[in-house]
Order: structure tokens, then sequence, then C-alpha cells
């Protein structure tokens, strides 16, 4: 008896023991506050399923809060929660199934705005202070939204699927990522220009260009997975944004790698992309890189984002079914935490 009630007092202490270690790095949200230097990490969570949720990590306090936007304002987020974007004082969220944009407060995730009725939405760019472009992956328009009225107030014609968009010196590029509802390849990068919202040119690449990134020579980089099918090898390239041409493209070896997430540190001279791990680069290399930076050992890499300090973040969906993981590691590959999120962590973003 004196055994059995011994082996009882260890298993429960040893419970007792895990339980607080798990309790250690979650908090709530009653301050309703999240400050700068925080995450903010969207979680897709599964088609049709309407779980997709929000979560929020202090790096500070090594905390995190799940499920913010729910628990503050009382309503899901919605059906397959796609990218997130921060303006100013504002958080800009499109969630892809259920065809909306919301608008939330940076600083408690407190509901502002909202648009119903879009057909796919992926990304949003702002262009200025009243200004945005959302993307979509079954229209051929770029829709165009009012920030002051959160309406919207018009669309840009580009004739195939847009995907990642970005903004630079004045002149936005959108990537066609996917095939879908278009008969022409989807192999290129559209050059828009904002202050008239029209597509003025369009750069060839390779099939399924995914992120892009912007270095500090102003040169464009763009990942491209090389379809869905794999029809042709994965490559990046390297593209003069002076005359919208290539300059170089390196090609990867397998056909049946999967590169994503291209990524960039905040001296815009390295560059990072997953490819089961995470792999890191010279802008001034020729060649990519044959060893990880990071290597996966069977975690599910399915987005990353790279902070100001050097810091990488890494959403590991596990199985696509439960709650995902967010990896926290140095500059160096060392890693510095782990905490749970949301089912599918997608993107990540910093609060400045």
């Amino acid at each position: 008896n004196i055994m059995k009630k011994t082996r009882i007092i260890i298993v429960v202490s040893l419970l007792m023991s895990i339980l607080a270690c798990e309790k250690e790095n979650h908090s709530d949200t009653s301050e309703n506050s999240f400050d700068s230097g925080g995450v903010f990490i969207l979680n897709e969570g599964n088609y049709s399923s309407a779980n997709s949720s929000l979560s929020y990590y202090n790096p500070e306090t090594d905390m995190v809060d799940n499920n913010v936007f729910h628990k503050i304002n009382n309503v899901p987020l919605g059906d397959v929660a796609q990218s997130i974007c921060l303006h100013n004082e504002i958080a800009l969220i499109t969630v892809n199934n259920s065809g909306i944009l919301y608008s939330i407060k940076v600083e408690d995730a407190q509901f502002q705005n909202k648009i119903n009725g879009l057909i796919s939405p992926r990304y949003i760019l702002p262009i200025n202070e009243t200004k945005a472009y959302v993307t979509d992956f079954m229209s051929h328009e770029i829709i165009v939204i009012n920030l002051k009225t959160f309406e919207i107030e018009g669309s840009i014609y580009v004739g195939k699927t847009t995907e990642n968009i970005i903004m630079h010196n004045g002149i936005v590029y959108t990537a066609n990522w996917s095939a879908y509802n278009q008969t022409t390849s989807n192999n290129t990068i559209m050059v828009i220009n904002p202050g008239t919202n029209e597509v003025i040119d369009s750069i060839i690449v390779g099939i399924e260009p995914g992120a892009m990134v912007i270095d500090n020579n102003n040169y464009l980089w763009v990942l491209c997975s090389g379809g869905y099918m794999n029809e042709e090898r994965p490559s990046l390239w390297k593209i003069n944004t002076s005359n919208k041409k290539s300059e170089e493209t390196l090609l990867f070896n397998d056909i049946n790698s999967n590169p994503t997430n291209l990524c960039i540190n905040y001296e815009g001279d390295s560059l990072y992309f997953l490819d089961d791990g995470v792999y890191t680069m010279s802008v001034n290399d020729s060649h990519l890189p044959q060893t990880p930076l990071i290597e996966s050992n069977e975690k599910t890499f399915y987005c990353m984002s790279v902070n100001t300090n050097g810091d990488i973040y890494l959403g590991d969906a596990r199985d696509y079914n439960r709650n995902g993981d967010v990896y926290r590691y140095n500059i160096n590959g060392k890693i510095i935490s782990k905490f749970e999120v949301g089912i599918i962590p997608g993107d990540i973003v910093f609060i400045d």
C-alpha cells in the first residue's frame, strides 16, 4: 500500500508539473492589449469548417493568447483565414472561403469593419492611406478597397487569377500563382500603375509564382514552385525593377521539391525559403543553398516570417487537423521557443 500510494503521489506530481508548464506560456485576453513587439499568427483552420483563428504571442514574456478574435469580438473569424496585413493602427484580414475582409484594431483586436461578398480573397496591399488592393484566387480582377469607408470602390481587370502582391517605388507587382479558371499559363508577374489602376506590363517567370520580396539592391525576387503537377523544375527569379527584365534564374535540382514562403531579412541582403527545412542565401549568390539552416525533423513547416531582429518564426501545421505549433529560432538557426496556436498556422506578422 505504501508503494502504491507513493506511485500515485509521483504520478499526480508529474501531471501537476506538466499542467503548470503548459500554462506558463498561455495567458488570457482580459487586458485586451497587444503590445508593440508582439506577433500575430493567423491560423487558417480546415476548409469548410469555419474554425480559423487569430493568436497573439509576446516574445518578451513568452506568453501566447489563442483564439483572440473570437474571444474579444464574440464571433468566429470564418472559413479559411488566408492572410493578415498591418496598416497603421489596424490589421486587415482576408478570410478566403467566407469571402470576407476584416479590419480590426491592432492594439486590442476589436472589430472595426467588414466587407462581405468577395469571391475568393487572398492577399491585401495598402497603396496609401485611402486605397488598398485585394487579390483573388478565382476572379480575374483585383478588388480596389477604400480604407476610409471600408467599401469596394472598383476593380482592376488583369485577365488572370492573382495571389501575392507587393509594391516598390510606386509600382505594384502581383503574381499569377494559380491556373484555376484560366486558359493561359500561370507564369507571369503583372505590373500595375496604382495611380491609374491599370496593368502596364507583365513579366514571364516560372510556372506557379508565389512569394515575392525586394532586396536592398532594388531587385524583385520571385519563387516559383514549378506547378501543382510538377510541370517543370521549381525556380528562383531575380528581376531588375528598372527595366522589368529577369537577370538570373536559379533552378532547383529536384522537380519534386516544393519551395515556398520566400522571405527576406530586415537588411534586405539575405533570402529565406522553405523546402521541407529552412534554407538561406545571400542576394548576391548565384547558386541555391544545398544545406538547410534549420532541418524540419519531421515537422510540417507551413509558413515562415523573419523578424527585424533576425528571429525566424515557423508555423508547423502538424497533421492539418490538430492545433499547430510555432517555432522561434535565432538568426543562427538555434531554437528559442515553441508555442501552440490554432489549426494550420498560415501567416505571421510582427507588430512594430
